[in-house]
């Protein structure tokens, strides 16, 4: 069916309300143009999902990345002392660009392939427009968040927006020839806090030095340079860092129609919206191409294998990564021995610490965003996760010393009270299933215990005060709720003669454990 292109609408998200904002007393839509030019009046991006807040924020800051262009260390300070981002770079970046901004533009359609029709042509594998959102059913994917058909599906222009800006982070594995995007199955990205939005992406921006060192300077295929086509599967070597930032790992087509309902993922009445499109594989990086290491997201090395990003892990609490997440590594770059194991923090923290950006505050805040997935096509949930990390942490190894054997010590506990346990309850073949789910329980409320007091530990921590008695107090607080956790669930093995007797040895051995573990830490014993 052939439909004069004249008919669909124009979306251009430059100009057009789209993004959603924090600001005192609410919030507002607007378009790229108009948050950059007011992002000091805002708060933050808000969107229900994560996954969209990290793609809007990496398109900005690739925005921003080209129009500012900031080389040294005194850009960005002379940039963070402005308060505001520059009028005249900004229009001129839009009077150069806008146009490849549009959603529906017939011939360079916003992060689309201008080859494939706008409507539903003969040949086209044609899918709903589900697939563009985590958050709503598609296909085969098992349901998280809602409930319904992907059939049903409408999206406003608004939310396929939304979901065509999560594509370079967090297009994973999908079947038979579907690869991922550039950073693989998605990583957990940092992103810069701040007192508004302004200062949130401004600190976002790098320099030539702190930008993945595998980015080829040869040619720029970001979004907006390069022509509009995306061919399906294709391999690439050379990519810059702005072309990671709006890396097109899916072929798309959105087929617009004019029609009256209400979006199904924002609930918004919508004039235009879009139910179908085409989606398959579009690029990814060459397998014999050199390792990429995102700016945004932290890598733990082992040996000389190359560098593996921090992800989501089932059952495992965010902060239990902080050390990867924020802390430099005080250990040698290259690794001597091949169990050895140092972590790479995000490149955007390298440049503040150094630079000095996080400026004279008591903490800073970040926010960490992650997909959890089976490493393939299955999407299990997201991640999103907030911390306030004092400046002197991102600079002052010895102090972070002392945070990574924090969470060492509560590793160390987590293990005692789980070995003993097992050997106290774990040996009755029937109950092994029963004995699985309360050992289970009784490491996740013990995680979920410290979680509070390990913020509060990190803030004593970048405070000029005694770090001892901090450290102290915090393996008194270890203890406690390794205890705590040992004598709840095991109350639950049983209360008859036999469990009882089992219950007060395991206690009294799960005691002398943690005390002598305790003793060990505090240095008046050796293991």
């Amino acid at each position: 069916m052939t439909r004069p292109l004249e008919a669909i609408a124009s979306f251009n998200i430059w100009m057009e309300p789209w993004i959603t904002v924090e600001r005192p007393g609410g919030v507002a839509r607007c378009g790229i143009e108009h948050a950059l030019l007011h992002a000091h009046e805002y708060i933050a991006i808000y969107d229900p999902s994560p996954l969209v807040v990290a793609g809007i924020h990496r398109l900005l800051t690739a925005v921003l990345q080209a129009a500012l262009d900031p080389q040294r260390r005194a850009d960005l300070r002379k940039l963070l002392a402005a308060g505001c981002f520059p009028p005249t770079q900004i229009a001129a970046f839009g009077k150069q660009f806008a146009r490849r901004f549009d959603l529906f533009s017939p011939a360079e359609p916003f992060m689309q392939s201008a080859d494939l029709s706008p409507y539903p042509a003969k040949g086209d594998k044609v899918k709903t427009v589900a697939y563009l959102a985590q958050d709503i059913p598609s296909g085969t994917e098992i349901t998280h968040y809602r409930h319904g058909s992907d059939d049903a599906c409408v999206l406003c222009p608004a939310c396929a927006a939304a979901g065509l800006v999560m594509i370079p982070a967090f297009a994973t594995s999908g079947g038979a020839g579907i690869k991922p995007s550039i950073n693989g199955v998605p990583p957990i990205y940092v992103l810069p806090g701040g007192t508004s939005l302004f200062e949130s992406l401004a600190l976002s921006l790098l320099t030539p030095d702190y930008q993945p060192r595998a980015a080829s300077d040869k040619r720029d295929d970001t979004w907006w340079l390069r022509k509009p086509l995306v061919q399906k599967g294709k391999e690439v070597r050379d990519v810059s860092y702005l072309h990671s930032l709006t890396f097109p790992a899916r072929r798309v087509r959105l087929h617009p129609e004019r029609l009256t309902a209400n979006c199904s993922r924002c609930g918004r009445a919508t004039e235009w919206g879009v139910r179908t499109m085409v989606f398959e594989m579009g690029e990814s990086r060459s397998k014999d191409a050199a390792v990429w290491t995102d700016p945004f997201a932290a890598y733990r090395i082992t040996g000389n294998k190359p560098p593996t990003p921090i992800r989501p892990q089932e059952g495992k609490a965010t902060w239990r990564e902080f050390s990867g997440l924020f802390l430099q590594d005080a250990q040698p770059a290259t690794a001597v021995s091949k169990k050895q194991v140092t972590m790479q923090r995000p490149g955007v923290l390298n440049q503040m610490a150094d630079y000095g950006l996080a400026g004279d505050v008591r903490a800073f805040p970040f926010r960490c965003v992650g997909l959890r997935t089976d490493m393939k096509a299955k999407v299990f949930e997201w991640l999103d996760a907030g911390f306030d990390v004092p400046p002197k942490l991102l600079a002052d190894v010895p102090s972070g010393l002392v945070v990574r054997n924090a969470i060492a010590f509560a590793t160390t506990c987590a293990g005692a009270i789980g070995t003993v346990f097992r050997s106290a309850f774990g040996g009755n073949v029937k109950n092994q299933e029963r004995f699985a789910v309360l050992k289970s329980r009784m490491q996740d409320g013990y995680w979920s215990s410290l979680a509070e007091p390990f913020r509060q530990f990190v803030l004593a921590i970048g405070e000029p005060a005694d770090a001892e008695s901090t450290r102290r107090a915090w393996i008194d607080t270890v203890v406690q709720q390794a205890r705590a956790a040992f004598l709840e669930t095991s109350e639950a093995v049983g209360d008859d003669a036999v469990a009882l007797r089992e219950r007060v040895r395991a206690e009294v051995h799960c005691n002398n454990l943690l005390n002598k573990l305790k003793r060990v830490e505090l240095g008046g014993e050796t293991k």
